[in-house]
């Protein structure tokens, strides 16, 4: 256990880097889910 920080700062950046995924992952989720309620709704008004 010569340098703690080090270790530390390795999982700080790993931490970072699965936040940037799970934001990635919410942001597609959001589009697709956008996309969908617009489909749905063009399908809606062409069936009305």
């Amino acid at each position: 256990m010569s340098k703690p920080k080090g270790r530390h700062h390795v999982k700080v950046r790993k931490d970072k880097e699965t936040a940037r995924k799970v934001s990635a992952m919410l942001i597609s989720i959001a589009r697709l889910v956008r996309a969908v309620s617009v489909l749905a709704d063009a399908l809606g008004r062409w069936f009305d």
